[in-house]
């Protein structure tokens, strides 16, 4: 595919293509996902679902909603699987190319079907999003890049339909005519995340990494997991330098001589990590910040398993609806359901998805917060699950709720091993005093956990400070069945975590 440069400015060229496309939907919000509705519905009134639902009579968004209930992922699920088993196509009208696996944060994890029109929306918001990357940090394309879109650690699946479980590469979230470009200037070869040892993987993609002296960017999900990879540098640092030539192990016996890890010293020209830093990832992006203080931490939009959701976007990066990808609807605590020119400042929403995949009035269970409004697009703060709930002693924890009470912690609550109350878990690196009894009040605000505190039912809460907290969470997530790269950082545990020193 010609040289990084020629790489690069395939990849910018389509990138602009579609940032100005996703101006013009940001003009007129309301419209774009209007249009985006008709068109999925239209393209899907003659499958088994459009036609039980009658589609072919859905001329606007109140007919759909009389005709279309807000599912939860059990309804789809049992579908999905169907096909996933025989083959058979109910939900759309073109069949799938593959499928890919939720990450199952709170109820295990599930499979999303990718047929091309839900590729093209992937496609379209990547592409987007990259356009507004390029306005912030024009020295990415100076480089290469290391990017973790598809889980880690995982072994080729196929369904007993005989379609694959993952795309293959990550490439393909971008379309044939860019795959090649995107695999040219990947610094850790894609044929890595099919490593299935969780060890043998970290050693081997440190190693691609510290060769990439030119490393410009890094694109992630959770912070945890760049955090979990580079803690575990300095005893993986003897097994890592076998495998490099010898001015890469000069470099990385330079980087680790001090009390911290020199980052700046093996990758110079690292201009921006993207991830998120909304919600239970807040803290730990700022981990990232300290870890890597000579490049910038860019906020990433929601682009779940099942959609695009929201995208960063613009000079500011803006976190706004994936207005012509994905059609939203927020719903608020009154059960009323809105669409993005409709939402309120300081609200909050839990968001109810229908996608080009076959996913109708889907009910996400991501809560949003409405930060701002600007042009009537509104921008959004992912604030937590829904639908992830401790609950002991009927004191309902929410994960956002949690999320909120610990902001500006590299911490989770999760319930003691002895099932008496909960405990607060940090990361041993933080130095500062932890308030217990500050995060103790804001519990509180939970009138059930006042409740059970005050007669007794919960214990007071407890510290466990945890070394390499985010290695130990995403062990945890492996050990729940789920896989790395793809394993969500929550405010809240609903099981135990094993190790670390109580305070």
């Amino acid at each position: 595919m010609g040289t990084p440069d020629a790489a690069w400015r395939a990849l910018r060229d389509a990138a602009r293509l579609e940032g100005m496309a996703f101006r013009t939907a940001l003009a007129d919000p309301r419209c774009a996902q209007l249009n985006l509705l008709a068109e999925i519905v239209v393209s899907n009134r003659d499958c088994a679902f459009g036609a039980a639902h009658e589609f072919g009579a859905i001329r606007d968004i109140a007919a759909f909603r009389a005709r279309v209930p807000i599912r939860d992922d059990a309804w789809f699920a049992s579908e999905i699987a169907a096909t996933a088993r025989d083959g058979t196509v109910r939900l759309t009208s073109a069949a799938p190319l593959a499928f890919e696996r939720t990450g199952g944060s709170s109820g295990g994890a599930k499979l999303v079907a990718y047929n091309p029109a839900l590729l093209a929306a992937f496609r379209s918001a990547t592409l987007a999003w990259l356009d507004g990357v390029f306005t912030r940090f024009p020295a990415v394309t100076r480089g290469r890049f290391y990017a973790t879109i598809s889980p880690a650690t995982r072994a080729p699946e196929v369904t007993a339909s005989g379609l694959p479980i993952g795309l293959g590469s990550d490439a393909a979230y971008l379309g044939e005519a860019l795959a090649g470009h995107f695999l040219a200037l990947l610094a850790v070869p894609p044929q890595l995340g099919l490593i299935a040892d969780p060890e043998e993987w970290r050693i081997a993609t440190l190693a691609a990494l510290i060769a990439a002296e030119d490393l410009t960017f890094v694109s992630l999900w959770s912070p945890t997991f760049l955090l979990a990879l580079i803690d575990a540098l300095p005893q993986l640092a003897d097994a890592v330098a076998a495998r490099l030539p010898p001015p890469d192990r000069l470099r990385l016996a330079a980087a680790l001589a001090g009390s911290d890890i020199d980052t700046a010293r093996l990758w110079p020209m690292l201009t921006c990590i993207s991830c998120w830093t909304d919600g239970a990832s807040a803290a730990f992006a700022q981990g990232l910040a300290a870890r890597f203080p000579h490049a910038a931490i860019d906020p990433k939009g929601v682009l779940a398993t099942e959609a695009p959701i929201t995208l960063t976007y613009g000079p500011v990066a803006r976190r706004v609806p994936a207005l012509s990808q994905c059609f939203t609807e927020f719903v608020a605590a009154d059960d009323t359901a809105h669409l993005c020119d409709e939402l309120a400042v300081g609200e909050t929403y839990r968001a109810v998805i229908t996608t080009p995949g076959g996913l109708y009035r889907y009910d996400m269970g991501d809560v949003f917060r409405c930060r701002a409004i600007d042009g009537g697009v509104p921008e959004l703060e992912f604030v937590g699950r829904a639908g992830l709930t401790s609950d002991l002693v009927g004191e309902k924890l929410e994960d956002g709720f949690v999320a909120s009470v610990l902001a500006g912690l590299p911490a989770v609550l999760a319930p003691r091993r002895d099932a008496t109350g909960y405990e607060v878990l940090i990361d041993a690196r933080h130095a500062s005093p932890v308030d217990l009894a500050a995060i103790e009040r804001g519990l509180d605000a939970n009138p059930q956990y006042a409740y059970a505190r005050k007669i007794g039912q919960l214990a007071p809460l407890a510290l466990r400070k945890i070394n390499n907290l985010p290695r130990k969470l995403i062990a945890s997530g492996i050990a729940a069945g789920r896989v790395m790269g793809d394993i969500k950082t929550s405010g809240l545990l609903l099981a135990p975590l094993t190790e670390g020193s109580r305070q």
